[in-house]
């Protein structure tokens, strides 16, 4: 008889025996920040089964309206003024995607298209989700073989008006197309956020260009060794152009920038951005370099923040962060550009032994002084939150650099994030939660903001400074001139109607002005 069950259980008492002694790879604990930061509420998604909303994704669309997802299921539009909400589009609406919301698994991501708001372009009103689905009648794009645990599915939907706050579909009966299905061979490192690269411009070879994160496909130690197989697209980075049509299934394009979409080897993925990573659920970039950043979520001992690099190879399941798991990699795999273990992370170590890192983007253009420049990451379950300023600290791996950074309320006091939940908790007479399960924005340039799994409340970083704002002389016929301000940087023609410029510059660098008059100021939001 075949011995498959018995491997599984050998899986399951080794990865937890080996999780449950964490090595002390850095005896040093993370220290402090030289700054702490003030966060406030903006709203409450709506419950959901009685259940507070699972947020997975905090992001904004062209025009700078905010949006949140429910793990289970729903997309919400956030007023920031109000703190109200209104429901955007349901998921559990559409039946046939059998969505399974469990875990990981769930409602993972969504994202606008650079050009959801300009009309008669090829991206008007495209947004896109990541989903679980339970639906395997499909025949899928990339099986790994192994098990079926459900599919990881990417879909493009298409709204008739950018402008509406309720998702109303171009043509009804094809409100949505399917782009890319993959099988998960087990239930958890699936599906994880889907982003544009702010960084990008028109005009720009990689315009346009969707990134996915996606797991290694579960099990221990990586069981399938898919995530150094470029063959498939687990445990990477993918980068494909939605709009286009020469993927093999004739869906979706390739990035011909990719460096596996020019390597004349048909066996590797043109798909694939960078790869070697475990379970690479978030990632963020700093609008001013352009760089990108991925948390990977470690195994054994290690968190490891990694540099996204076209082609790059992070050698998981080989190493875990930069210390060798299956061996050492050599010189062809990447290090990290910070890491922590899991033994003694901070001084006062929060009783939960899970560790699991995330990453939001580098704050620039905020009115938080002390925070331009550094990017924002934390500890997923325990909500303890760090920073790694990315203009001065050595990169180079190990702690060097990273700080705690220590969240305060309105009256000053230092607070946890997973204290702030459980408050949040008591006064809806919800149990308590051991985990924060800490999520950052993405694409909120200028605005940073903190949710979580437990109490379904959107918090954000308050600024620390009143808006001030100059705007450098242009000479006649000038594209542009330089602005030095802060706050949230807006513009108006007219001095009646004011709109965010989206992204936020960097203070001190140029802003494009209008063939007609134009006006700006800055203001605290």
């Amino acid at each position: 008889m075949p011995n498959a069950f018995p491997k599984g259980l050998l899986l399951v008492l080794v990865y937890t025996s080996v999780a449950a002694v964490a090595q002390d790879y850095f005896p040093e604990q993370i220290p402090d920040s030289s700054f702490s930061v003030q966060v406030e509420d903006v709203a409450t998604l709506p419950d959901t089964d009685n259940l507070p909303a699972r947020i997975n994704l905090v992001t904004q669309d062209g025009e700078g309206r905010l949006f949140a997802n429910d793990q289970r299921g729903v997309m919400y539009f956030i007023d920031t003024d109000t703190g109200s909400t209104n429901e955007f589009l349901d998921l559990r609406d559409y039946t046939e995607l059998t969505l399974i919301s469990s875990s990981e698994a769930g409602f993972q991501s969504f994202a606008f298209h650079p050009e959801y708001h300009k009309e008669g372009s090829p991206g008007y009103g495209k947004i896109y989700t990541l989903l679980s689905s339970g639906n395997t009648s499909i025949t899928p794009d990339f099986d790994p073989g192994g098990g079926e645990a459900f599919h990881t599915v990417l879909l493009e939907w298409q709204i008739a008006d950018s402008s509406s706050l309720t998702f109303i579909p171009a043509d009804s009966e094809s409100p949505y197309r399917e782009l890319m299905r993959i099988k998960q061979p087990y239930t958890g490192h699936n599906g994880g956020l889907i982003a544009f690269n702010p960084h990008h411009q028109p005009g720009d070879a990689e315009y346009g260009s969707l990134y996915i994160a996606m797991g290694d496909g579960g099990g221990a130690n990586d069981p399938q060794e898919n995530a150094q197989n470029t063959e498939n697209p687990f445990g990477a980075i993918l980068r494909i152009n939605p709009l286009g049509s020469n993927s093999e299934n004739g869906k979706y394009g390739y990035v011909a920038t990719n460096v596996f979409a020019s390597d004349n080897q048909e066996s590797t993925l043109a798909e694939i951005y960078c790869y070697g990573l475990r379970n690479p659920q978030r990632f963020g970039w700093d609008i001013q370099s352009g760089k990108m950043f991925i948390a990977d979520i470690g195994q054994n001992g290690v968190e490891e923040i990694n540099e996204g690099l076209n082609g790059g190879n992070f050698g998981w399941d080989i190493r875990e962060g930069s210390f060798g798991d299956e061996g050492d990699g050599g010189s062809v795999m990447l290090d990290p550009v910070a890491e922590y273990d899991h033994a003694n992370m901070i001084a006062e170590s929060p009783s939960i032994n899970n560790r699991a890192i995330t990453v939001g983007e580098v704050a620039r253009g905020s009115c938080v002084t002390a925070l331009d420049g550094h990017l924002l990451l934390g500890d997923f379950p325990t909500g303890t939150l760090f920073v790694l300023n990315v203009d001065l600290d050595p990169l180079a791996g190990g702690q060097d650099g990273l700080k705690q950074l220590h969240l305060v309320d309105s009256k000053g006091l230092v607070v946890s994030f997973l204290d702030m939940i459980n408050d949040e908790r008591a006064r809806r007479f919800f149990g308590e939660s051991n985990r924060a399960d800490l999520r950052f924005s993405v694409n909120t340039p200028g605005r940073y903001y903190l949710s979580n799994k437990k109490d379904g409340v959107i918090r954000r970083i308050v600024p620390d400074q009143d808006p001030s704002i100059t705007l450098g002389a242009a000479s006649a016929g000038a594209q542009e001139a330089t602005v030095n301000y802060n706050g949230c940087l807006q513009r108006s023609d007219d001095m009646l109607t004011w709109e965010d410029v989206v992204p936020q510059p960097q203070s001190g660098s140029n802003v494009p002005l209008s063939e007609t008059s134009g006006f700006f100021r800055s203001v605290l939001k």
